[in-house]
């Protein structure tokens, strides 16, 4: 289990530009991996009178890891467990990681058990540290650019405001009006508001 926070944040103007901004920094490319998330939920789960926020809270995600920097794949069964304050920001998370030998394989059994799928959301992160604090910026496919720092990989930084604080004072170009973005609730949000 992974118990952690973390922020994350919307990048303003282009990827590119903003990984530039990082390197000139000082900061250096530590992983670069690509996420393929499959969200799977109870087959007789009733969404149309749900909240997107309660919908993604029985999803399950069966995820495939392709960890370009370290050349190997990986494959997992997430479940996520967050806890949200009045205003919606998370105060805590954890998740539970089972190891599977194949996404397709994973799919196939949710389904057989009475899961389907829900969305399928892919992001390419790149992790960039400089030596005081990891940054993973997040390419989300036809969505949102993002970085996600957690406290948990950054003593010096251990809290949200010592996060956010050191984050502000690198001047980068960030949306801070929400800490918290939440990358599967606005996909969802997206796919709920064509159908």
């Amino acid at each position: 289990m992974k118990d952690n926070n973390e922020i994350t944040l919307k990048i303003i103007g282009k990827m590119e530009d903003f990984k530039k901004n990082l390197i000139e920094k000082g900061y250096e490319i530590r992983g670069n991996f690509i996420l393929y998330d499959v969200y799977m939920i109870p087959q007789d789960l009733d969404i149309q009178r749900m909240t997107i926020r309660d919908i993604i809270s029985k999803s399950i995600i069966i995820r495939k890891v392709d960890d370009l920097y370290n050349s190997e794949i990986r494959n997992d069964v997430v479940y996520k467990i967050k806890e949200y304050d009045e205003k919606g920001d998370i105060i805590s998370q954890n998740s539970i990681k089972l190891r599977i030998i194949d996404q397709n394989d994973g799919v196939n059994f949710f389904e057989s058990i009475g899961y389907k799928k829900l969305m399928i959301i892919t992001e390419e992160d790149f992790v960039y540290s400089n030596g005081e604090i990891s940054i993973a910026t997040k390419n989300i496919k036809d969505g949102d650019n993002l970085i996600e720092v957690e406290a948990r990989f950054n003593t010096k930084y251990s809290t949200l405001d010592e996060l956010k604080k050191y984050l502000k004072n690198e001047k980068l170009s960030l949306d801070f009006s929400n800490c918290f973005v939440k990358k599967a609730e606005i996909e969802l949000s997206k796919i709920m508001n064509r159908s």
